[in-house]
């Protein structure tokens, strides 16, 4: 096949394997740590560890969300943000099994992974959003970008993909569109087992009710977050202060998580999406 490529695993603990893993290609020398946060410490006691890295700590907990950052001591940094970040379930660590990484690199690294999931279904925590390119000339460039091919790659074997809305636009077969409740203007799309809010569809701020919600506000804080991020990344533009119109399919993780972002409010999203809860009867 034209596309295969092979990553080797390695299990530090067999009694946890799901949970503490590193993993590699054999001919490159980026490495992998992947572990659920009860396990930080543990990393710290394997082999580059604490070499430069970039690291990504992520929740997949309802819906999606990422924190993308960088240190020049490996895993020790981490261990501040169990103190400072409490939304995260596990982590996944990029190191050079050679140190080859230097601070240049990682502070492109961590630009480059931002603006990537910025743009996908994951909502990014990092509150600065590293909206200026760092500047090196076209050779380190070029190295940055394979570097950053690698670790993509390694990121969606260990189940982390990078879903971005452009991935579904070139879909050229007939689709079946569900409008929202109440006539709002917004429609989504089925595709490859992910919900699609169409172009030009308005999402809406989240209602100031959300903040006095039995989650603390964490839903509103989110909704506020994810809306922001589609503005910064020109996936959307702001219509009034309260609402803003989709520039580009947006690709989401559930039909709730699609119906909180147009209306606003906590939704099922199986009932605000006309005719979907249909649909899925239908396929049973």
């Amino acid at each position: 096949m034209p596309n295969e490529r092979t990553a080797m695993m390695y299990f530090p603990d067999s009694t946890h394997a799901s949970s503490l893993k590193v993993i590699q290609e054999p001919t490159s020398q980026i490495r992998g740590f992947y572990f659920k946060k009860s396990l930080l410490a543990e990393v710290e006691k394997l082999e580059h560890a604490n070499n430069y890295a970039v690291y990504f700590l992520i929740s997949d907990v309802d819906e999606p969300s990422i924190y993308i950052g960088q240190s020049i001591h490996g895993i020790k940094r981490l261990k501040e943000h169990l103190k400072q970040k409490d939304f995260w379930q596990f982590g996944i660590l990029f190191v050079t099994d050679n140190n080859s990484f230097d601070k240049q690199l990682i502070d492109f690294l961590e630009y480059e992974f931002i603006q990537r999931f910025n743009a996908s279904t994951y909502i990014v925590e990092n509150r600065d959003m590293r909206i200026n390119k760092p500047n090196v000339n076209w050779y380190i460039a070029a190295a940055m970008n394979t570097f950053a091919g690698q670790i993509t790659f390694l990121l969606e074997a260990l189940g982390v993909t990078i879903r971005q809305a452009k991935q579904v636009e070139s879909y050229e077969g007939e689709r079946t569109y569900y409008p929202a409740e109440k006539n709002h203007p917004a429609t989504i799309y089925l595709h490859d087992g992910q919900f699609v809010i169409t172009k030009g569809s308005t999402v809406l701020f989240p209602q100031e009710k959300l903040k006095h919600y039995k989650d603390e506000g964490k839903l509103y804080q989110k909704l506020q977050a994810k809306i922001n991020q589609l503005i910064q990344a020109n996936q959307a533009e702001p219509i009034d202060e309260k609402s803003a119109r989709l520039t580009e399919d947006i690709v989401c993780p559930s039909p709730s998580y699609a119906a909180d972002l147009c209306s606003g409010a906590s939704k099922n999203g199986w009932e605000y999406w006309q005719g979907l809860r249909e649909e899925r009867e239908r396929l049973g």
